[in-house]
């Protein structure tokens, strides 16, 4: 913007010059000579002053908006919440998300209220969409958003464990680790904090098997977590060791059908096919059914 000035006053004083070149020229009159004098002076101040005046109010603007500007979601509140909450109870009923996020209107604001008040699969994936959307205030209100849904489940979280602390059960860790699961489905946690949460899982899944190690729950989570984080070759070998104690377990079944059928095993698939039959010879569950079509086909 300075070069843009400087530029434009280097023509505005060449032009005087000239303008004064000229007027000399043409009037040779002493006693106007003053008149013209001050007169091209001016013509090269008043630009400066102008100048200066749009610098201060620009100033003053930038040093009163920053109190309005985008905070960081782990820093920032809505006041109203709830009158929006139930602004948008009245709005439409269904909407493109992404369209929504388009708009300039309050419409992706509300639908970013319904996001966080019903349980939706990956609703902290939306979210962060919404963040980087152009529209201000649906960014500030996704990322109340994500703040607040971080610290409800922290919250519970927290609250589970100091209970679980006190009064050890099966029961107190199958609660704790459902509501941990739904934390990090939920897509909510930062990509910077998503290996620490996964590590505290995965330690409180060995935690619980330690303590209650007849219960085959807790060995076929750990195994659908290491399943779910690529991490094969731990799935299988925990899911080899659990059927060999608890031939019962499905999930197990499913993740050995799975790894053994895409890395085209027939040996082994024949195996667990055998062990599945000898198991399951009156029903076998609905979990283990869509891969046993898909195999046998």
């Amino acid at each position: 913007m300075v070069k843009y000035f400087i530029f434009l006053y280097c023509i505005n004083s060449i032009l005087i010059l000239i303008i004064k070149k000229r007027i000399e020229k043409e009037n040779r009159d002493t006693e106007r000579k003053i008149d013209y004098f001050w007169l091209l002076l001016i013509s090269l101040f008043v630009p400066l002053l102008g100048a200066l005046g749009v610098l201060v109010v620009i100033k003053l603007s930038n040093r009163k908006g920053k109190e309005k500007r985008y905070i960081h979601h782990e820093r920032f509140y809505v006041n109203n919440f709830n009158e929006v909450g139930l602004l948008s109870l009245k709005r439409r009923e269904s909407i493109p998300f992404f369209a929504a996020m388009q708009s300039v209107d309050d419409i992706g604001k509300d639908l970013v209220v319904r996001l966080m008040e019903n349980k939706i699969p990956k609703q902290g994936k939306y979210l962060k969409v919404a963040v980087g959307k152009p529209n201000k205030e649906t960014a500030h209100y996704a990322a109340t958003a994500l703040n607040l849904l971080n610290k409800r489940y922290e919250t519970t979280i927290n609250n589970m464990l100091l209970s679980l602390r006190e009064n050890s059960s099966i029961q107190g860790y199958k609660n704790i680790l459902y509501v941990y699961k739904d934390y990090l489905t939920s897509d909510v946690v930062s990509d910077t904090l998503l290996k620490e949460k996964k590590e505290t899982y995965e330690n409180l899944l060995k935690e619980a098997i330690k303590q209650f190690p007849n219960e085959v729950l807790f060995y076929e989570q750990l195994a659908i977590f290491y399943w779910e984080n690529s991490k094969e070759n731990q799935a299988v070998s925990l899911s080899e060791k659990v059927i060999s104690h608890f031939p019962n377990t499905a999930e197990c079944y499913f993740i050995l059908l799975n790894y053994y059928y895409m890395a085209h095993d027939k040996k082994q698939i024949n195996k667990v096919l055998a062990k599945i039959e000898k198991h399951y010879s009156e029903r076998i569950p609905l979990r283990l059914q869509s891969v046993l079509e898909l195999i046998k086909g």
